[in-house]
């Protein structure tokens, strides 16, 4: 098996990494897990260790300036984009972020989570100078106010999160069961589903209510069922793209970020492994539990088709889905849209044993959303396939 190896100075993050935000309990929680360490993520250790310190403490000063204010906090009902990473949810949550209505996690509530309304005026004048200007697994730009994925603030707020894959890669049984959330015991159930109602109302406090609010994580697609119980009515966008695409991006998104917040280096075979299988579980929980959800309530959108015509797109989303203000958001979004024009997206190489893998482990795919197989000369000649 091969080993990819962390090489601290040359993290693509800056000085943080995802457990920067984490409090003093839930950094005790994560090393009686006992996740693998080696020198080469010690430094990411001790720095999560101490600042855990601080955040316990801005914490606990947050829920006494703002917790009342914040239960009383009325939720519209949210909407979840869905779908396997590297499918097009970031730029369907930016696109759709530009729609005043919604409310989301910026970079000071992904990253600090439990304090982010009483320290985010200081905090993102600090931070915004020491952040990446783009995203290390894709090139996507970064600022302070970009839409982030909520996942990561779940597993700081708790640890009841697959993103804990991040310090166990080795260890699945750590973080298979928080994908679906059926096998949490009713102790863990209760805090899941307060500690992610809260984390919203924190989010529509601090636009001053009456907001939905708009959230983009791949893994919510397992909790399709889960989250109908919480938000009834919530609006579910799915999008998809072709798995031949997804496949080496998502590889190298997981190399990149386990890579730069990991404690120890990584079996890249065993990293590939669990990602094919991922995406198949994946595929299978959303074919089953789309069924459940109301009419009017769940869109599919394929991501070739929101990069060619993105305004028809959205506008079909929100014809579906019911949703009111698609004209202001059509015109708030051209300058994004010109931007977008010049975006370079990263290119592998592909050859005809890595296709013919694809092909048979994500056979489902191909057949579910209508994406063709590579002629046959692509099985001799290496493609180039761009992320």
């Amino acid at each position: 098996m091969t080993k990819q190896s962390v090489n601290n100075s040359g993290s693509s993050q800056g000085p943080f990494c995802v457990w920067s935000g984490i409090d003093f309990i839930n950094f005790v929680k994560l090393m009686r897990l006992r996740p693998t360490i080696r020198w080469s993520g010690l430094y990411r250790l001790i720095s999560s260790g101490i600042l855990s310190v601080s955040n316990s403490c801005l914490s606990a000063l947050e829920t006494l300036v703002y917790s009342r204010k914040v239960k009383r906090t009325k939720l519209e009902s949210p909407v979840f984009i869905i779908g396997h990473w590297r499918s097009g949810t970031t730029l369907l949550h930016n696109l759709m972020s530009m729609d005043e209505q919604f409310i989301y996690p910026n970079m000071g509530a992904m990253l600090f989570p439990s304090h982010f309304l009483l320290t985010e005026p200081v905090l993102k004048h600090v931070v915004k100078r020491l952040i990446p200007k783009q995203r290390p697994m894709d090139n996507m730009p970064v600022t302070w106010d970009l839409p982030q994925e909520d996942e990561t603030s779940i597993m700081l707020l708790h640890l009841m999160s697959p993103y804990l894959a991040i310090a166990f890669s080795d260890q699945a049984e750590v973080y298979d069961r928080f994908y679906e959330l059926d096998q949490l015991t009713p102790k863990e159930d209760k805090v899941w589903r307060d500690t992610f109602r809260y984390f919203m109302q924190k989010l529509t406090y601090r636009a001053g209510g009456n907001k939905h609010v708009l959230l983009k994580s791949p893994t919510h697609t397992f909790r399709i069922r889960f989250l109908l119980d919480m938000f009834p009515d919530a609006r579910f966008i799915y999008i998809h793209r072709n798995p031949y695409k997804v496949y080496n991006s998502t590889l190298h998104l997981r190399k990149t970020m386990f890579g730069d917040n990991g404690f120890a280096p990584l079996d890249m075979e065993k990293l590939e492994e669990d990602m094919a299988n991922i995406y198949v579980n994946h595929l299978h929980v959303y074919e089953r539990d789309r069924q459940i959800v109301p009419e009017g309530q769940l869109h599919e959108v394929g991501f070739e088709d929101l990069t060619a015509d993105p305004v028809g797109e959205l506008k079909k989303v929100y014809e579906h889905l019911n949703l009111t203000g698609f004209d202001d958001l059509e015109k708030n979004m051209q300058p994004y849209l010109k931007d977008q024009k010049s975006y370079k997206k990263n290119k592998y190489e592909m050859d005809a044993a890595q296709e013919k893998k694809i092909y048979e482990r994500w056979q489902k795919a191909f057949e579910l959303f209508g994406y063709e197989r590579l002629p046959s000369d692509a099985l001799i000649k290496k493609a180039r396939v761009a992320s």
